[in-house]
């Protein structure tokens, strides 16, 4: 029984962000929202193989990069949506801030995010990205602590 409520879930990949969407299916599956998992990319195709260890796509032939981003990234997020929990996966592209508030006003009720993810120097504080999100956020915004608290 689905209703009318979309969330938005921001993921990284990372262990962080993998709770967070744990989190973010146990408030849809309460509330009836539907689901939209979506992952920041970098515009830049060489800069995303890089980052994500593409060497293999830097070595194929001129001009497969592009295509072969697209599918890296399309494969990574179809692997996190279960279709039958009302799910979809976006890719979005640009400042993970800028691209993940720009989608979110975009009619979704609530934004879940990971408190860090790569990069972050340590778990007592939140990553810089969430820190932007929350300041620049057209929605409410839930943050899911990366480790439990004892």
């Amino acid at each position: 029984m689905a209703s009318d409520y979309r969330y938005l879930v921001a993921t990284d990949f990372s262990p962080a962000s993998r709770r967070a969407l744990t989190a973010a299916r146990s408030l849809a599956r309460r509330a009836g929202a539907r689901l939209t998992i979506a992952h920041v990319r970098p515009t830049a195709d060489l800069r995303a193989a890089v980052i994500e260890e593409r060497g293999d796509l830097l070595r194929a032939p001129r001009g497969s990069l592009a295509a072969g981003m697209k599918e890296h990234y399309q494969r990574r997020i179809g692997a996190l949506v279960q279709a039958d929990r009302d799910e979809t996966g976006l890719i979005l592209s640009g400042a993970p801030d800028f691209a993940l508030c720009r989608e979110a006003s975009r009619g979704y009720d609530l934004l879940v995010m990971g408190n860090r993810g790569h990069g972050a120097v340590s778990s007592l504080f939140l990553g810089s990205t969430t820190q932007r999100v929350l300041a620049r956020s057209p929605i409410a915004v839930v943050v899911v602590p990366s480790k439990r608290r004892r």
